[in-house]
């Protein structure tokens, strides 16, 4: 299984997240940029998506290849992911720890938003490395070492204390453990026998700031008239598919500045890709 896995280039991932996550307008922009970034890469077959969650983002960006297998921890979301029509060789329970696996089984190895939420990757590293063959290739998508200075709420901050009382609640929010530089990954992925081969930012400053004022408005992390309209008990009642058209007909022309944001220098989400030593 030699052949190579490609991202759907020409795709509008702003509409595609969008319709599916119609319901958290923040998660379909900050996902369809994680998309956008990815679609400068090859991905050899075959292809671990570590912590592949319900699928929904690995069937936007790839949609159904040969050749991709998945694991997570979380057990409520594999019999989601299994049905997507994805994985093609199954979903698997697996804590990152000890992968079920056997060594050099894959030619790509990649991770979406997955290890920011992991308080000790030096521990997981190690094990995406082992199952990769040599040359073969990690890709891993987190927050970057700018987001929490580009949040909105940081920057809007009258002082620096109430600036990390923020940054803190965010994370807390998020369940975000660490954020890095680009060396730092450069020296951990070192210490596992992976070389840093690329490294770039996505999710413009702006799109950040507007990313995270979008998070307190639509509620995350609190409970709101929109969370429950939203909310999967409610489905049967049949509003909600209505609902979905609204929010994409309202929501779309106004990501899309966002999504369509250059970044320069700086940005709120890093792109990491390493090739294992031969």
């Amino acid at each position: 299984m030699s052949h190579t896995l490609r991202v759907r280039a020409e795709a509008d991932f702003l509409a595609e997240m969008l319709r599916r996550y119609w319901f958290a307008p923040p998660v379909a922009l900050w996902r369809a940029v994680e998309a956008r970034a990815l679609s400068r890469l090859d991905f050899p077959a075959p292809m671990l998506d570590f912590g592949c969650g319900d699928g929904m983002f690995t069937a936007v960006v790839f949609g159904a290849q040969p050749g991709i297998f998945g694991c997570d921890i979380a057990r409520a979301e594999i019999p989601t992911a299994r049905d997507s029509g994805i994985y093609t060789h199954g979903v698997q329970f697996a804590d990152g720890h000890h992968l079920p696996y056997r060594d050099a089984a894959f030619g790509t190895v990649y991770g979406n938003s997955v290890i920011e939420h992991i308080p000790d990757p030096h521990h997981v590293l190690p094990e995406l490395a082992r199952v990769l063959r040599p040359n073969g290739q990690l890709v891993l998508t987190v927050p970057s070492d700018r987001f929490r200075a580009l949040l909105d709420g940081v920057q809007a901050a009258p002082d620096k204390a109430s600036a990390e009382a923020y940054a803190r609640h965010v994370d807390r929010l998020l369940a975000h453990y660490h954020y890095h530089t680009a060396d730092e990954w450069r020296v951990m992925l070192s210490g596992v026998g992976v070389v840093l081969t690329h490294v770039s930012y996505y999710v413009a400053p702006d799109a950040v700031r507007q990313w995270d004022r979008l998070n307190r408005r639509f509620g995350i992390g609190r409970r709101t008239l929109f969370s429950v309209l939203v909310s999967p008990r409610l489905r049967k009642l049949g509003y909600q598919a209505l609902l979905a058209k609204v929010m994409y007909a309202r929501w779309l022309p106004r990501l899309r500045p966002y999504y369509e944001s250059p970044v320069y220098h700086e940005g709120g989400g890093m792109l990491v890709v390493g090739r294992k030593r031969a």
